[in-house]
């Protein structure tokens, strides 16, 4: 920051003015992210064709989804898929939606530091402080939407949260 001697500010304070108020260090962390694609699936499947190649017992199938549908419209925080826009097969057909039809929330965070290093008077030795904000305006980071149309919890709902709450933390070193 410009504050402190041969800054641009606070370049005639005193050694304690100086010492206090200048040499200060901010940082400054912003992550933004589109959400992730993921895909819907039908988990009664009603076409009479077996996908169970992953080994895992399931044999699921898409959805169809419904010609210029928004599957975004109507969207809430705890709704984010509009159902509207996806039905199961008719028997013994396969679903048109596509492999992976829709994104998921988008991830904004914000963690903000601040930083001073002291000098100590005996030689070679000097104090480190920070602050940091994890998470600093506390913005609510949303997990995937349930993806199964025939699900009991509610397809399209949003269930989780996937980043921790604003954290403050506070670190001390001593150099020598």
């Amino acid at each position: 920051m410009p504050f402190g001697r041969g800054k641009k500010f606070g370049s005639d304070w005193s050694n304690v003015t100086n010492s206090l108020l200048g040499g200060w260090q901010v940082t400054l962390i912003e992550k933004i992210t589109s959400g992730f694609a993921f895909p819907l699936i039908d988990s009664n499947n009603t076409s009479g064709v077996s996908f169970n190649t992953g080994g895992n017992g399931n044999s699921f199938e898409r959805p169809d989804q419904v010609a210029g549908c928004n599957p975004y419209a109507n969207q809430t925080k705890t709704h984010y898929i509009n159902n509207a826009c996806f039905a199961q097969p008719a028997t013994g057909k396969l679903g048109n939606a596509s492999r992976v039809p829709v994104y998921g929330p988008d991830f904004v965070n914000t963690d903000f530091s601040v930083i001073k290093q002291f000098k100590l008077p005996w030689e070679n030795m000097g104090l480190n402080f920070r602050a940091e904000f994890f998470n600093l305006f506390n913005h609510a980071q949303f997990g995937m939407p349930v993806n199964d149309i025939n699900a009991p919890s509610g397809f399209g709902a949003v269930n989780s949260t996937v980043n921790n709450p604003p954290l403050v933390q506070f670190g001390l070193k001593l150099t020598f």
